[in-house]
């Protein structure tokens, strides 16, 4: 595919948006004739040539389409709120390593609910936006407003219970790759829920309603990790071991 890879959601519509008309115009200063990629972020890219650069609007035609299946294993990710630098690294990683839901979570010794909510959500988007059209993705996360641990708890189409982890310090916490390993073993790896806490963790009553809400302890090594840092090693290890070709 061309390097340049523009998201339209509806790519039979045959144009860009504005945004992504005036990145083509005023910063790649693509032109009629010039090949690129459209992909919709729900597994679909379009090797297409643009044939309107006028107004200020940017046509195009299809000239072939490939789709990408979606990753073998759902990943959703329930992320304590941290602070702003963290949280958008994390976004940008998590959906470079195929990550499909990241739920910002708002717990009690998480960083507070961000001002201006919905622009700070819309910024999120961006940025895995971005993520996609870097990395090749085509599969865009989907990330919601911070919601509560308990919603987070409650979300529709859990994974099965040998397949909902919650990272932890604890003793009688397992390895994360014997969990994974075990869930393959059960034919229980095509969904995966993952719990990871703010700098200062969980409260103790947050971590017991996780764990009867069926989340294991998993150890990710003696190291003690920044919360973005167990998030985007967690992500990296379930890729690796189920989404990617061994």
């Amino acid at each position: 595919m061309p390097g340049h890879r523009f998201y339209q959601p509806e790519i039979a519509s045959g144009w860009l948006s504005p945004e992504e008309s005036h990145h083509a115009l005023h910063v790649l200063r693509l032109r009629s004739g010039d090949s690129a990629a459209v992909f919709d972020g729900r597994g679909t890219e379009a090797r297409v040539r643009l044939t309107s650069t006028g107004n200020e609007n940017v046509g195009f035609e299809v000239l072939s389409i490939a789709r990408t299946p979606p990753p073998a294993c759902r990943i959703r990710f329930g992320q304590a709120l941290i602070k702003p630098a963290g949280m958008e690294l994390l976004i940008q990683k998590l959906t470079e390593l195929g990550v499909s839901e990241i739920w910002p979570i708002s717990s009690e010794r998480s960083v507070s609910r961000p001002e201006g909510e919905k622009r700070i959500s819309s910024r999120w988007q961006s940025i895995a936006l971005a993520a996609c059209k870097q990395s090749g993705q085509n599969w865009l996360p989907r990330i919601p407003e911070a919601v509560s641990l308990d919603s987070f708890l409650a979300a529709p189409e859990p994974a099965p219970a040998v397949a909902r982890i919650i990272g932890s310090l604890q003793p009688e916490a397992r390895p994360l790759s014997s969990l994974v390993a075990e869930a393959r073993q059960q034919a229980a790896a095509s969904a995966f829920d993952v719990l990871i806490g703010p700098e200062g963790d969980f409260t103790p009553a947050e971590t017991g309603r996780a764990r009867a809400s069926g989340f294991r302890p998993a150890s990710l090594g003696p190291l003690i990790l920044r919360s973005e840092t167990a998030s985007i090693f967690v992500a990296a290890a379930l890729h690796y071991e189920l989404n990617l070709p061994h």
